[in-house]
């Protein structure tokens, strides 16, 4: 881990453990290049012991201005911050990190980029299916469960076990669950290819498919690669699908506007 070698005027970056292939680090060095910004934009892995380094780094380094944040560091740096925004206030985790007037303050961009994704689809549906309650997973239910409170949540999650009104927690997803009208929210690793065993896999098992209530929609947050198992199998039943590559770019986006807007 490197911190703060460099003559730009600025440090960005991404932080995260492990980290493979960030599309932060390309989106954010082309708009530096784009608006002739002096700043780097740095990928920080950070194994959990070296965190508290990288916590007075940020708070210390007069050229430290924002960093996106990974797996496992949502849930930690929410506790570092100063200041909320309200995405991050009701998702109870950030993905980005700016320091103004020597003060952290936290984002969270990815349910910004989730909640545009799907904005035109919630109306219509009373229940949601949230497969996967790791990082993502929670933040989006916490976001979701906080704002609309006319929906009912079905989870599926072998850990989660937090009891609330209009939840449901499931250890696995059931064809019974399926047969009513649904938004399907995949926030599991699998499709992706951030591990071997990811692909090829889909959250919902292929004989499970023609138990899906037509009318359903299903949301997949994974971006990589952009054809996984489940939207293949999504095609082949007919079902509306649409993948994370908006939500990603999305919260990109939304991630320069905040640093960057004057």
């Amino acid at each position: 881990m490197i911190l703060g070698n460099t003559k730009k005027k600025y440090i960005c970056g991404i932080v995260g453990f492990p980290l493979k292939k960030p599309r932060s680090i390309e989106i954010w060095s082309r708009f530096f290049k784009r608006k002739k910004i002096s700043s780097e934009m740095n990928k920080y892995e950070v194994p959990p012991r070296e965190i508290v380094r990288f916590i007075k780094f940020m708070k210390t380094d007069d050229r430290f201005l924002a960093t996106a944040i990974s797996m496992p560091y949502k849930i930690t740096l929410f506790n570092v911050v100063q200041r909320l925004d309200p995405y991050a206030k009701r998702a109870k985790s950030i993905n980005l990190i700016l320091k103004k007037k020597n003060k952290l303050i936290g984002f969270n961009t990815d349910i910004f980029g989730a909640i545009q994704s799907i904005k035109k689809d919630l109306p219509k549906f009373k229940n949601i299916i949230i497969i996967g309650m790791g990082g993502t997973g929670k933040a989006l239910f916490n976001y979701l469960y906080s704002k609309y409170k006319n929906k009912k949540y079905h989870l599926i999650s072998k850990s989660y076990s937090k009891k609330k009104n209009r939840v449901k927690i499931y250890r696995k997803l059931s064809t019974k669950l399926l047969s009513q009208k649904n938004l399907i929210i995949n926030c599991t690793p699998l499709g992706s290819n951030l591990r071997k065993k990811f692909e090829n896999s889909s959250p919902i098992q292929k004989n499970f498919f023609s138990y899906i209530k037509r009318g359903s929609s299903i949301f997949d947050i994974i971006y990589s690669p952009k054809n996984t198992l489940l939207s293949k199998l999504s095609r082949k039943f007919k079902l509306k699908y649409k993948n994370g590559i908006k939500m990603n770019t999305l919260q990109a986006e939304r991630a320069l506007d905040i640093v960057f807007s004057k």
